[in-house]
């Protein structure tokens, strides 16, 4: 798909070739000679723009439909036809938004009248395209040709649009339309507009329950079966939440197949909803199957589910369970189980000692659990563990050292702010990320000579980019002093963070003003630049430090 500036270079390149084809009467005469360059050159910007594929581009073509040479308005229908034909089922309303946004003056498409638009042949997508024309006349008119005249695949997304529309002759002849296909030989092309379905339900103009129970009453027929499968694979969320929804009402049987697949699923928010349902459901088929893919699953409340799931299950499964999600890579997942298991033992079975379990499993090796162990160390060990995880933020593996770093940080912050600052030099982008954090929350004890040889002098970005921000978040006054290095420095992250924090830098959010110290300081900063700053950010300079920078 186009990038924006390709597309809007296509739409002017499009707006300048169609300009001399226009009847306008304040126009100069034409010469038949270059009337048929405009209509050639039009053409082909026509066809540039259907190559692109850039759907979102329709309501900026709209106008075409109306345009006064017979030639290019069919050849302006035929693109919009075919860049009609690309728009997912799903985005049709907002679409339809769009289109009302982007044509709100648009004269020549929002007075086109019904008599008009009757009188002339159009594609059947190009018809769906004026069931969104402001006019309702032209809304009923056209909806009516595209029920007739097209296929029910085509008319079934725009008929649900128009279910809702805020006119009532308008919406009665979508609700006919609907209606007439809510049987099973029509099941099939109901799957890809469930969405619009759903969309339907929380609608206001009209109660629309009736849709949603009609639907649903249909899909859940044994018979149609296939298709109610074909919408749970669907890589459409809003398809998918549906049957999963709709499938609570199932056979067991049936409804564990159907919550299976959504386990399958692509989409973690559909998995996530699978999960809560294998959770509430303790009689579910194959339910320790389904519980283990959870506990696998890369989202972590999926996870957690599987962890509230087998709390009611027998004391040594869910120790079992609690103590391997002791070693969980997610923070919320380890410090649940760690809840648990130390509550009192009527309700966990004996107390564990944390501490004690995550050391071992650090002495242990397993290269699995490694960077796991390390952060429960960080989370509820002592001072004096710090140093027992130092070696490992040499680690070749970054989430190892990046866990030690975050670690380290948590026991013995304090003592160990030269090695933070070694590390922010770091390679490895993680381990810099955690170095940084734990110098930032040093709050005014940071060591700002310390970073700010890492801003002038580190030949990585990311490291300089780290140091800034946490120079930046010190006093206005003193801070402003590394914007000004940042300003003026030949990396472009550094520059518009400096040039952003002088913009905003304004008097009145301080009490005070800047001391002479402060002052000499900007001022040697400003005079230490290789290149001079713009004039806008010298001004706002001098009027937030009071300094004279010529």
């Amino acid at each position: 798909m186009a990038g924006p500036s390709f597309m809007h270079d296509l739409l002017r390149r499009l707006s300048d070739a169609l300009s001399p084809t226009w009847a306008w009467p304040w126009q100069p005469q034409r010469t038949r000679a270059e009337l048929e360059r405009s209509v050639a050159a039009s053409k082909d910007a026509l066809d540039a723009i259907r190559g692109t594929g850039d759907w979102r581009s329709i309501p900026s073509l709209l106008y075409i439909l109306a345009h006064n040479n017979a030639e290019l308005r069919r050849a302006g229908a035929a693109v919009i036809s075919d860049l009609a034909a690309l728009i997912p089922v799903a985005a049709l309303p907002g679409f339809e938004g769009r289109v009302r946004e982007l044509t709100l003056q648009g004269y020549s498409w929002n007075e086109l009248g019904v008599d008009w638009i009757g009188k002339q042949e159009w594609p059947a997508r190009v018809w769906a395209m004026f069931t969104l024309h402001p006019s309702g006349y032209v809304r009923e008119a056209a909806l009516r040709r595209l029920v007739s005249e097209s296929d029910a695949t085509l008319a079934l997304p725009y008929s649900l649009l128009r279910a809702n529309d805020w006119v009532d002759q308008v919406r009665d002849v979508a609700t006919e339309a609907v209606k007439a296909l809510l049987v099973p030989e029509h099941a099939a092309i109901w799957v890809p507009v469930l969405g619009l379905v759903d969309q339907l339900r929380v609608r206001s103009r009209a109660d629309h329950a009736w849709l949603t129970d009609a639907v649903s009453l249909l899909l859940v027929r044994p018979e149609l079966r296939p298709a109610l499968m074909d919408a749970a694979r669907s890589q459409d969320r809003s398809v998918a939440l549906w049957t999963f929804r709709v499938s609570m009402s199932l056979p067991d049987a049936d409804r564990a197949i159907l919550v299976s697949m959504a386990m399958e699923s692509a989409d973690p928010v559909v998995r996530l909803n699978a999960a809560k349902a294998v959770r509430a459901w303790a009689e579910c088929p194959g339910r320790e199957r389904l519980l283990a893919t959870m506990a696998s699953d890369c989202l972590m409340p999926i996870r957690r589910e599987a962890l509230y799931a087998v709390l009611d299950d027998a004391p040594e499964r869910r120790r079992a369970f609690l103590r391997a999600a002791l070693l969980d890579r997610h923070a919320s997942m380890r410090h649940a189980a760690m809840s648990y298991l130390t509550a009192p033992p009527e309700k966990a079975g004996e107390s564990l000692d944390t501490r004690t379990f995550y050391l071992g499993a650090l002495a242990a090796g397993k290269s699995a659990d490694q960077a796991a162990a390390i952060l429960g160390v960080g989370e509820c060990g002592t001072q004096a563990d710090a140093e027992r995880l130092v070696p490992f933020a040499e680690d070749d593996r970054p989430m190892v050292a990046a866990a030690a770093v975050r670690a380290v940080a948590a026991l013995d912050r304090d003592h160990r702010v030269d090695w933070f600052v070694e590390l922010l030099r770091d390679g490895r982008p993680a381990v810099a990320r955690e170095a940084g954090r734990a110098l930032e929350l040093l709050g005014n004890a940071a060591p700002v000579e310390a970073l700010r040889d890492v801003l002038r002098g580190s030949s990585r970005g990311l490291s300089r980019r780290y140091a800034l921000r946490i120079l930046l978040r010190r006093h206005p006054y003193d801070a402003v002093v590394d914007a000004v290095v940042a300003a003026g420095s030949a990396d472009a992250a550094l520059i518009r963070a400096g040039s952003d924090f002088i913009e905003r830098a304004r008097p009145w959010r301080v009490p005070y003003g800047p001391s002479e110290a402060q002052k000499a300081a900007a001022e040697a900063a400003i005079r230490g630049l290789s290149v001079p700053l713009a004039e806008s950010l010298r001004q706002r300079l001098r009027e937030f430090m009071g300094v004279g920078v010529g």
